[in-house]
Formats: C-alpha cells, sequence, structure tokens
C-alpha cells in the first residue's frame, strides 16, 4: 500500500502535476490521521472493555464479601443483644440483694452476661486489595467508594471498645472467681465433659450472698453493659453499611449487564 502511494506521487511529479501532487498528498496525510484515529479508538475501545471486565470481577467479588458481612453483622447483633440483657438482669439482682429473685436464673446471667464476649470478624479482603495495589479507580461508583471507606474506618474506630470490653471481661472473671463450676448449667457441663453436678441450694446461696456484699462487681458490671451497648450499636451500623454497599455493588451489576 506504501508502495503504490509512493508510485502514484513520483507519477504526478514526473508528469509536472504539482498541484494534484500537494492535493493528494495532503488526501494521503488526512488518511493516516484517520487510519491513526481510528486505531485509536480501537485501542480505547479494548482498554475500556478490560477496565469493565476487571470492575465487573471486583464487584462480584465485594457482592460475595458483603452478602457474608450481612450475615455476619445480622447474627453478631442478635448475641450482643444476648449478652446485654443478660447484664441487665444480673445488675438488676445485685441491687435488689434478694436471695429469691430470680434464683434460679443467676447463673444464666452470669455465663450469658458477664462473661460472654463476641467479636465481629468482617471480611474486607477484596477492599483492602484494591487500597494495597492502587486499584481502587477501577470502580467507577464514588458513592460506593465512599461508603467502603466508611464501613473500614468504623471497624478501625471499634477496636478501642473492644480492648476495654476484654479488660472489663478480665475483672469480672477475678471477681466471680469463687463461683467454681457451681453455677454451670448440665448443659454446659456435659458440653466441657464434666458430669451431672448435685444441686446444692444451700451452698450456692452463701455463694451468691457473699457476691452480692461484693463492692467490686456491680461497676465493673455496669461499665461492661455501657461498652457491650456502645458495641451493640456499632455492630448495627455496621450492617447497615453492609445492606448500604450490597444494594450499591448489585445496582451497578446491574446496570452492566
Amino acid at each position: 500500500m506504501i508502495k503504490l502511494f509512493r508510485k502514484i506521487r513520483q507519477n504526478l511529479l514526473s508528469e509536472g502535476k504539482t498541484g494534484k501532487y500537494f492535493k493528494y498528498a495532503i488526501g494521503e496525510i488526512v488518511l493516516v490521521v484517520i487510519g491513526i484515529l481510528i486505531a485509536l479508538n480501537i485501542n480505547n475501545w479494548n482498554e475500556k472493555q478490560k477496565e469493565e471486565k476487571s470492575e465487573i470481577l471486583i464487584l462480584k467479588t465485594l457482592q460475595k464479601d458483603f452478602t457474608e458481612n450481612k450475615k455476619i453483622y445480622s447474627d453478631i447483633v442478635d448475641k450482643q443483644t444476648f449478652v446485654i440483657d443478660n447484664c441487665k438482669s444480673l445488675i438488676e439482682c445485685f441491687e435488689r440483694k434478694d436471695l429469691q429473685y430470680k434464683r434460679d436464673s443467676i447463673g444464666k446471667f452470669i455465663y450469658y452476661g458477664a462473661f460472654n464476649y463476641y467479636r465481629a470478624e468482617p471480611i474486607l479482603g477484596t477492599y483492602e486489595a484494591m487500597i494495597g495495589s492502587g486499584n481502587l479507580n477501577v470502580l467507577k461508583s464514588e458513592t460506593l467508594k465512599s461508603k467502603l471507606a466508611l464501613f473500614s474506618s468504623e471497624i478501625n474506630q471499634g477496636f478501642e471498645d473492644e480492648t476495654l470490653s476484654m479488660n472489663l471481661l478480665n475483672t469480672l472473671h477475678n471477681e466471680f472467681k469463687s463461683i467454681g463450676t457451681l453455677f454451670l448449667d448440665n448443659r454446659t457441663r456435659q458440653f466441657i465433659g464434666l458430669s451431672k453436678a448435685k444441686e446444692d441450694g444451700e451452698l450456692q446461696n452463701k455463694i451468691i450472698s457473699n457476691l452480692y456484699q461484693n463492692p467490686n462487681i456491680l461497676h465493673p458490671l455496669a461499665m461492661k453493659t455501657g461498652v457491650e451497648t456502645n458495641r451493640l450499636n456499632l455492630y448495627v451500623k455496621m450492617l447497615d453499611y453492609s445492606n448500604e454497599i450490597l444494594n450499591l455493588v448489585e445496582s451497578e451489576l446491574k446496570e452492566k449487564k
């Protein structure tokens, strides 16, 4: 093709047709420019297709991650509510100091309230990989990127309450150490390999009475209830974020079908 164009130009020059030569040369340049533009457009289209495929792959992975995160936070909200309810019931028992008040539930309140601790472990692998590799811009939705950043930030801010919660848990374990295995229900005993215990009501009443007189229990128990309530509020917020992110991801995927 290039040889053909060169031959035509040479013929025009040899025949003295300078005007036609320049017109032809200009036309040839225009054709070359058009060819370059077409090639660039094809290349841009190919790059756009690659980026869209990468974005769809990331969106599908995020969809999988946040479907799981939604389950994780739904579950932890229920468990955290259960812990707080048992802590509140135990506080009420300590404030009343009545040995017969909710007598049969004291063990439950201690083990499932004062001694209980749950922590959510959300999945952030896809988002962290994008941040680490600098590929966050593959996602075109600014709203989605903003929600992901808020989700990650809230998780990091929640670590302080988790540390305090563990410290209070350790304090309460120490203050309740006199109960030994006395209030373990038979289901829990069986789970950890202990035989069924004979109930000793007199000893239990004595232990409970001593606990009610212990001035070092009620304050950390109330503190724990407050901290666990803060953690519950955080988990509810994270569940909301998970739902919002999942809806945004699914909306983006729907648009790209």
